[in-house]
């Protein structure tokens, strides 16, 4: 293969990550994975990388921002929960401990709060401790930590 065929998978290769990273936020191990589905040449995955990373299309600190926000305010999960998908995903723990931190204390007590309350209508438990279990048990499951869960539980049972 010629020079200039190289070079014209290359910016093939690299309009398409381009095209891809303009229309959704992702990450660098996303990147990584759709260039080996589209069967890039593993040659220019870094010179790629490298290239999207200094023209902005990628940025770790901005999509672990929009992943956290996304995670807690509209899936509803918990600190626990976003920390294990963001490290599947390959992010720094430092990038990742930045995005978690920009979650307020408040919204989030009010959050696990909010789904317990909704759970609490559907329990279906002759009493307080099985209440307490199945509580737990869901709030867990979304990724909120012990003591949080055991704070809310005991303002919501009232115990």
């Amino acid at each position: 293969m010629s020079a200039e065929q190289q070079n014209m998978q290359y910016l093939a290769a690299l309009c398409k990550a381009q095209n891809y990273c303009s229309k959704q936020e992702t990450c660098i191990s996303g990147i990584r994975k759709k260039l080996d589905q589209w069967g890039v040449n593993s040659a220019y995955h870094e010179k790629i990388l490298k290239d999207l990373k200094a023209e902005k299309f990628i940025d770790e600190t901005r999509y672990a921002s929009l992943f956290v926000k996304e995670k807690f305010r509209l899936n509803q999960w918990g600190i626990i929960k976003i920390h294990h998908a963001m490290k599947v995903k390959q992010i720094s723990e430092y990038i990742i401990n930045e995005a978690i931190n920009e979650i307020s204390d408040d919204e989030y007590f009010r959050t696990l709060e909010k789904i317990m309350r909704q759970k609490l209508r559907n329990i279906k438990a002759g009493n307080k401790f099985e209440q307490k279990g199945k509580l737990y048990r869901h709030a867990a499951s979304k990724g909120y930590e012990n003591d949080k869960i055991m704070q809310v539980i005991n303002n919501i049972l009232g115990l």
